[in-house]
């Protein structure tokens, strides 16, 4: 898709032709459900502050993660009542969309289920060349039972190295760059619990000594831990690799980790 864009934007400079201006949020991107009563129903608004209408599409996902934090999504429509299912949102305008869990209510753990938001590509004048990008959303949906909590346990902890996408060309960004390598810690973290668990909205504090002996701490706050590992979603009863980029050399069997929760 990004490669696509990429393509896209180079045939505009090129060639000089229109692009539908599109420009849509969505708010919240993390929801929380119990499995019944008042607090099974949600809402999901949606701004399209383009200069089009655009139609949207909703379907509801069970989404497992893998511990390497690919996202597997399969069809769970059976298990939720949307309103609208899909709909037109006119420009300049706000879409409220409602969901309600109607599935199983008896829960022994937190289930993760993704609310698929997707924009529908729309036809063309005949004779007119443009191009159309058209965007995905995918809002977290947690139901909860409840009395759950999580427990995130450090499984291990390395020192790694891993290839990476070196710095892209501002004048030939079509072009995919060398990957580099790049030095880090990499964390196994499981969770125990019954809850899901969000560790890039916690602080990290890493602890060791480097090769040469030297006392070595850094510590993740705020959003500094989302912006390397992402929300960083582990369900219950599973585990997620995350890799935490640094500069230093480090020796491995003095590295601990610390996730203030």
């Amino acid at each position: 898709m990004i490669n696509w864009l990429r393509a896209a934007f180079a045939a505009l400079l090129i060639f000089g032709l229109p692009v539908t201006a599109n420009a849509s949020r969505v708010s919240p991107m993390i929801v929380e459900l119990e499995p019944t009563g008042r607090g099974s129903i949600a809402r999901v608004d949606l701004v399209n502050d383009g200069l089009r209408d655009l139609p949207f599409e909703v379907q509801m996902m069970r989404g497992v993660i893998t511990p390497e934090g690919s996202l597997e999504l399969t069809p769970a429509d059976a298990e939720f009542v949307v309103f609208p299912a899909q709909t037109l949102v006119e420009s300049n305008s706000q879409q409220v969309f409602r969901i309600q869990y109607v599935g199983e209510g008896a829960l022994d753990q937190s289930e993760v289920y993704y609310m698929a938001i997707r924009q529908i590509p729309v036809g063309f004048d005949p004779g007119v060349s443009q191009i159309q990008m058209v965007v995905n959303f995918n809002v977290l949906v947690n139901v909860v039972p409840d009395g759950a909590t999580p427990e995130p346990v450090v499984r291990s902890v390395g020192f790694t190295t891993r290839s990476v996408p070196g710095p892209r060309d501002p004048e030939n960004p079509d072009i995919e760059p060398e990957p580099v390598e790049q030095r880090g810690v990499e964390v196994d973290l499981g969770n125990s619990g019954n809850r899901y668990y969000l560790a890039g909205l916690s602080n990290w504090t890493i602890r060791g000594r480097t090769t040469g002996g030297e006392a070595f701490s850094q510590t993740l706050e705020g959003d500094e831990a989302s912006r390397l590992i992402g929300v960083g979603v582990v369900a219950p009863n599973a585990n997620r690799i995350f890799f935490i980029p640094t500069e230093a050399d480090l020796d491995e069997s003095s590295l601990r980790i610390e996730i203030d929760y």
